[in-house]
C-alpha cells in the first residue's frame, strides 16, 4: 500500500523506498511500547532529560556531545553511551521491516522512515524549548492540566472499546495500534455528539454540536498554557501579581 495516511486504518503494509512497513499489532504493543517512546524523543529532548540528572555536572561532556549533533541520526550512532537508544532502534526496525531492508537504512532517509514509524503507532514527539526555565514551566502546566482532566490508561481505552461495540480482547489484539487509538477517539466523538444532542433540547442558549463524523486530527499541536485562576485553583497557591 502506498503510503496515504488515509488508509492507514486498514492496516495494510506501508510501502517504502527500503521495503515494506509493518504496523505494530495491539498484542505486541507491551513488547515495543518502550522501545517506542524511545524513538519519539527528539535529540532536544535526550538532551534536556540528560541536563536533569547532571546534578553535578558530570555528564556536562555528553550533553554537549548530544546538542552538537546535526540530527537524531548522529544521536543515535555515534554515540557509545547512548547505547539503549540504539538498541531501542534495531529493535523496532526488525519488527516493521524485513531483516535484510535494515542495511538500506541511511542518513539521508533516516528521519522519514522514524516519522513514519512513530506516525503508524500513535507516537509523538514532545516539542522542547531550548530555555530549560521555560521547558520546566510547561512540564508544570501540563501536569496541571492532567490533575483536572481523566488520565486515561491503555487498558481504560481498550475496555471502552469492547464495553460500547462488544468486540472480545482477542479481537482487540489483532487491531494495530493506530486501529485501536483511532477507534477509540471516534467511539469519544459519537458520545460526545450523543451527549450534546440530548443536551440540547433542553438547553435555554445555544449548542455547539460537532458531527460524530468529524474528522479526528490523531497529532494536534497540544497547548499546555493554562489560565492564571486554574493555575491559583489547581494548585492552592497565590501567586503575586
Amino acid at each position: 500500500m502506498k503510503n496515504n495516511p488515509e488508509f492507514y486504518i486498514l492496516g495494510e503494509p506501508i510501502e517504502t523506498e527500503i521495503g515494506k512497513c509493518e504496523f505494530i499489532k495491539v498484542k505486541d504493543f507491551p513488547d515495543y511500547f518502550q522501545e517506542l517512546q524511545f524513538m519519539s524523543m527528539s535529540k532536544e529532548e535526550i538532551a534536556y532529560q540528560y541536563s536533569k540528572l547532571n546534578k553535578k555536572g558530570e555528564i556536562d561532556e555528553l550533553i554537549q556531545r548530544i546538542k552538537s549533533c546535526t540530527s537524531i541520526y548522529e544521536v543515535v550512532t555515534n554515540i557509545d553511551e547512548l547505547f539503549e537508544l540504539s538498541q531501542a532502534y534495531m529493535k523496532v526496525f526488525l519488527r516493521v521491516f524485513e531483516e535484510e531492508s535494515i542495511s538500506k537504512i541511511t542518513k539521508e532517509n533516516f528521519d522519514e522512515l522514524r516519522k513514519l514509524i512513530l506516525t503508524m503507532n500513535c507516537q509523538k514527539e514532545d516539542k522542547i524549548n531550548p530555555n530549560p526555565e521555560i521547558q520546566r514551566a510547561l512540564e508544570r502546566s501540563r501536569r496541571v492540566k492532567q490533575q483536572e482532566s481523566e488520565n486515561l490508561t491503555f487498558s481504560d481505552i481498550v475496555t471502552s472499546i469492547v464495553g460500547f461495540n462488544g468486540l472480545t480482547y482477542e479481537n482487540i489484539k489483532e487491531m494495530t495500534v493506530y486501529q485501536l487509538y483511532m477507534t477509540f477517539y471516534r467511539i469519544a466523538q459519537i458520545k460526545g455528539y450523543d451527549t450534546s444532542t440530548l443536551f440540547a433540547t433542553v438547553a435555554t442558549e445555544k449548542i455547539n454540536i460537532e458531527s460524530w463524523s468529524k474528522h479526528i486530527e490523531m497529532f494536534e499541536e497540544e497547548k499546555h498554557t493554562i489560565s492564571h485562576e486554574t493555575f491559583k485553583r489547581t494548585t492552592g497557591k497565590v501567586v503575586s501579581e
